[in-house]
């Protein structure tokens, strides 16, 4: 997923592929992606080790960019479940999963964290979205996120501009590029961007995609495969 596990163990669906590999500047000259200026961080679990951490110091928004069509996330039930095509089962597992994140859900409560999803979508949707993505979208509204969608059409400027890819701001204060093997969809390298102009450009970034974006359940992607879903 990019990650579906949203901090502690910070599932691939929510640590994935760099949609363009090339350096590509901003309108400032600022590299933003893959970021030249950082701090690596460990990945051994799986996920970033460090994401726990850093959510649990969150006391105003998460945001969470993801690009990939599909992450790799062998491993977890309901990937396997979709792997192996039995998608009412995929549905049923990845959703379970989302609401088992008793803790995440609590911490956003308790501190009124926004959590903020971002999902640009090439057309027509991959099975995974379709099958397993989109289930787990539906969990996490009913969790408390925020899920937007945007076409890739709609900000082929900004990508074409950036370079960006998936990456992850906490509190507008961390930014974390994920950056995946292209060849198998898993993640292979976490970067905390340490630059303040870098820190700065991403949220610029993101704050543009948040307003070309819109709200899952009312985006017409959605509307198109809503009778897919029980709502």
């Amino acid at each position: 997923m990019a990650g579906r596990a949203v901090a502690p163990t910070d599932h691939p669906r929510d640590a994935a592929p760099a949609r363009r590999r090339h350096a590509i500047r901003s309108r400032r000259g600022i590299l933003i992606y893959p970021p030249s200026e950082y701090s690596p961080l460990s990945i051994e679990s799986g996920g970033v080790d460090e994401f726990a951490t850093f959510f649990g110091a969150l006391r105003s928004r998460w945001v969470k960019m993801e690009f990939l069509q599909e992450y790799d996330e062998s491993g977890f039930e309901g990937y396997e479940a979709f792997r192996a095509g039995r998608f009412d089962d995929a549905a049923r597992l990845v959703q379970e999963m989302v609401k088992g994140q008793t803790e995440v859900y609590a911490h956003a409560r308790k501190h009124d964290v926004d959590m903020i999803r971002i999902r640009v979508c090439e057309l027509p949707l991959s099975p995974y979205l379709l099958h397993y993505e989109i289930p787990a979208y539906l969990a996490d509204i009913e969790c408390g996120e925020q899920i937007r969608f945007i076409d890739v059409d709609d900000v082929r400027d900004i990508l074409d501009e950036t370079g960006v890819s998936d990456y992850v701001v906490f509190d507008d204060s961390r930014v974390t590029a994920l950056i995946y093997d292209p060849r198998n969809a898993r993640l292979k390298e976490a970067r905390l961007v340490d630059s303040p102009p870098l820190l700065r450009a991403y949220i610029e970034v993101t704050e543009e995609l948040i307003r070309r974006s819109t709200p899952m359940l009312e985006s017409p992607i959605f509307l198109e495969v809503k009778h897919r879903y029980p709502l």
